[in-house]
């Protein structure tokens, strides 16, 4: 990485006492290289290719390995796949034909794990690119060959399934929150390998949907009521009384209940109080996410209690009601208590109006005039084509018919064997999963994506969700397909409402705000930490984000921005100047004040904590993996923790120079400190602060190469200019969009991204334009490793 390049050690300087065998240090680059730098250049038929050393590791005490990348470029402009290797077996090196092998490693060579080109070196022995340079030009023309690599079939996650149903039948339920978590690959939940259908999110799935069809039809069971006795609830004060709960302070009695379906409930407390004061009792209802309504007066005795009734609307599935107690009194011998006797839920009642998609579905077809099999028929043929993404064949609809057909024949009316039939399609992997088809599957030929295929990629890339009815008939005229058809509609899909789903999918796991919901820090030393900071903090990152993403705003300036977004509560908390609003709004900056770019938002700051105090560790490895894409090892379990074990004195800084005087610890630490060090005047929820356990903060800091900085905003000057960083949010985003790790044979197709990028204003459209045009997104292929 050009960060590490300008005065490099000697490999014999560079290295630390040996860790165990098995273990590797960080990269840095070999004697006689420059890291992020060509050694040599070779025209190979109309090709340019470029060897370039990446980092040294150590593989035992004397050995250790240079590992290389080959960036190709064609001459006339298309792009080939890096496929020269380098290799060394001791001394000699050699240059091979990976094309030959197709992705295996040929006898005597060896790659790393990233797929990177390896050779190996001894202690003492000297790295000499000319010698390589020689052995490169004497090996024949490799044989061209590109590779999109290979994506397994992906299965929606959970806020693709979410957004998905919200697009195609209107509803607001969000039944993918009770699927199992989806596992994460490279940092996100969008990589094919690690989204698999286990059989509990396929039950989970079969039972969304039958609801989501029940819904969309308006299939609901009658009103009906369920009771729950209140001393059967639980309650942070109170006891159960005989056949109610008592609750004798302020707090809240919660008891579970079941919403059979969505829509309407009333939920009915029966009560009573014992009077005290002026005042009868009050409480406060509320069920699930919906939030209290109106206090309500509780007049009632025990002789003759009291129903009170508050309608809410509540999504399908358990939910939890809450009865509190708003007006405690207690003057001796009067007391003021609430006594609730049972909770009952009664509904639904008036189930949700019929979406304007369900709308627009029936309006094709009525089974009164077309006939019952033909409308079957005809409501199917449109359903599917929008559920599977593609134009479903004449087979897969009368098999649905089929379905339709068998329900209606035992005694089921339209609507309920048509809603069989609809179960059956989201069910179907052909819903759950973004099939993508190879006329070969165990060949690795390439070829194109088709154009639903790539209308699909597109729409979840950029929303998380199915293409809309723009990108659908673009697909069916496979218009799509056209360079400058797949630009226009990166630029319009950028700007719709739905680029929150791209938003709130990559701020949310590569910016880490998702993890703002998983932190804890220590009331005691940050009382200021609440839900209201922390959404404030969420939104002024993800308002962030959509900013550049919908204006030709300068992507390499989301590291020093000089505005933000910023709600009254956010503001005070960074002791800026009140915008005046509740929900964030645009502000501008101060031009050399403490807040500006990524690297000072409270949302990184906070997730990159500890409970207790800062961690310059997380943020200073986060900055390396996310922004400038250098892999540094984790710590060994607990290694952190050292730094606050009992009788731990000074400023994290000092404990942090003890750390490093260990050398096996310094090999990292090299690296993570100076960043996660220049961050030390955010505290662990993002406040600005000068001291430091008494000690004044010291936020100096330089990187190895020797350039230094001093705080935050000189930092974030110096990684927004190193040449590293325009290809590592290329490489981060193109992880994301792919569903896949990228290895060797995508360097060439990432150097072709990060230079379009480049060339067309460093804007974030620009750089989705450029994976979206890049033939890893548009193209695939089979996988010869499948066969038998």
């Amino acid at each position: 990485a050009p960060l590490l390049a300008a005065g490099a050690p000697a490999a014999s300087e560079a290295i630390a006492p040996a860790p165990p065998a098995a273990a590797t240090r960080a990269p840095r680059a070999p004697a006689g290289a420059i890291a992020g730098s060509p050694i040599h250049t070779r025209q190979v038929g109309t090709a340019l290719v470029r060897f370039w050393v990446v980092f040294e590791q150590r593989t035992g005490r004397d050995r250790f390995e240079y590992h290389f990348a080959a960036s190709v470029q064609n001459t006339g402009g298309s792009l080939l796949r890096g496929a020269l290797m380098v290799s060394s077996a001791s001394a000699a090196t050699r240059v091979v034909d990976a094309c030959a092998t197709f992705g295996t490693t040929p006898p005597g060579t060896t790659r790393d794990a990233d797929g990177r080109f390896v050779v190996a070196h001894e202690r003492g022995g000297a790295f000499d690119p000319a010698q390589l340079a020689l052995a490169i030009d004497a090996t024949p023309d490799a044989a061209l060959c590109q590779d999109p690599g290979r994506v397994t079939l992906r299965r929606l996650n959970r806020a693709e399934y979410d957004n998905t149903v919200r697009d195609l039948l209107g509803t607001s339920q969000r039944p993918a929150r009770n699927f199992p978590a989806d596992d994460f690959g490279y940092g996100f939940d969008t990589i094919a390998d690690v989204l698999a259908l286990s059989p509990l999110l396929f039950e989970k799935a079969e039972s969304a949907a039958r609801s989501l069809v029940e819904e969309a039809l308006r299939i609901y069971p009658a009103p009906a009521a369920a009771r729950v006795q209140g001393e059967t609830g639980t309650a942070p004060c109170g006891a159960a009384s005989g056949n109610a709960w008592l609750l004798w302070s302020e707090c809240e009695l919660s008891v579970d209940v079941v919403a059979p379906a969505p829509g309407s409930y009333d939920v009915r407390v029966r009560a009573w109080h014992t009077q005290a004061g002026a005042e009868p009792a009050r409480m406060q209802v509320r069920a699930g996410a919906v939030p209290y309504g109106p206090e309500i007066d509780v007049p009632a005795t025990s002789a003759n209690p009291g129903v009170y009734v508050q309608r809410m609307t509540l999504p399908e599935g358990g939910t939890t009601v809450k009865v509190a107690f708003t007006n405690d009194f207690y003057e001796p011998p009067d007391d003021r208590n609430l006594y609730v006797d049972w909770v009952e839920l009664y509904g639904p009642i008036d189930p949700p109006p019929t979406s304007p998609q369900i709308a627009a579905l029936r309006a094709l077809c009525d089974p009164q005039v077309a006939g019952r099999t033909p409308c079957t028929r005809t409501l199917l043929q449109s359903f599917v084509r929008r559920a599977w993404r593609r134009p479903p064949a004449t087979d897969e609809v009368e098999a649905l018919v089929a379905v339709a057909n068998d329900a209606a024949a035992r005694g089921a009316d339209f609507d309920r064997a048509l809603g069989v039939a609809l179960r059956a399609v989201l069910a179907s992997p052909h819903f759950l999963f973004r099939v993508e088809r190879d006329p070969h599957p165990r060949s690795a030929e390439v070829h194109p994506l088709s154009s639903h295929e790539l209308a699909a990629r597109l729409s979840y890339f950029l929303w998380s969700s199915m293409p809309d009815a723009e990108l659908d008939a673009l697909a069916d005229s496979g218009a799509i397909l056209a360079p400058a058809t797949l630009a226009a509609q990166v630029s319009r899909m950028a700007r719709d409402p739905k680029a929150r789903g791209f938003v709130d999918g990559y701020a949310g796991q590569w910016l880490g705000t998702r993890a703002l919901d998983d932190v804890n820090p220590d009331y005691a030393l940050f009382p200021a930490w609440d839900d209201e900071l922390k959404e404030a903090m969420r939104a002024e990152t993800h308002l962030f984000l959509q900013e550049f993403l919908t204006t030709n705003a300068d992507f390499l300036s989301f590291f020093d921005a000089d505005f933000t977004y910023l709600n009254d509560r956010l503001a005070q908390h960074y002791g800026l100047p009140l915008p005046g609003s509740a929900t964030p709004v645009r502000v501008a900056l101060p031009a050399h004040g403490q807040r500006g770019g990524i690297f000072t938002h409270g949302s990184v700051l906070t997730t990159l904590s500890q409970p207790r105090r800062t961690s310059v560790v997380k943020r200073g490895k986060w900055a390396l993996d996310q922004i400038l894409c250098i892999d540094i090892d984790p710590p060994p379990a607990g290694v952190e923790g050292m730094l606050d074990e009992p009788g731990a004195t000074g400023s994290l800084r000092e404990r942090l120079a003890a750390h490093r005087a260990n050398p096996e610890c310094a090999s990292c630490h090299d690296y993570l400190d100076p960043i996660g060090l220049g961050l030390e005047h955010y505290d662990a929820i993002g406040a600005w602060r000068t001291l430091d356990e008494g000690v004044a903060v010291d936020a100096t800091g330089s990187f190895p190469d020797g350039r230094s900085f001093d705080g935050a905003r000189e930092m974030a000057a110096i990684v927004k200019a190193d040449l590293n960083t325009p290809r590592c949010l290329a490489e981060r985003m193109a992880i994301y969009a792919l569903g896949r790790g990228l290895g060797a044979d995508d360097e060439p197709h990432l150097d072709a991204i990060t230079a379009a990028f480049q060339a067309n204003g460093r804007t974030l459209e620009s750089l989705v334009a450029a994976i979206v045009q890049s033939e890893p997104f548009r193209m695939r292929r089979g996988d010869p490793e499948d066969a038998p």
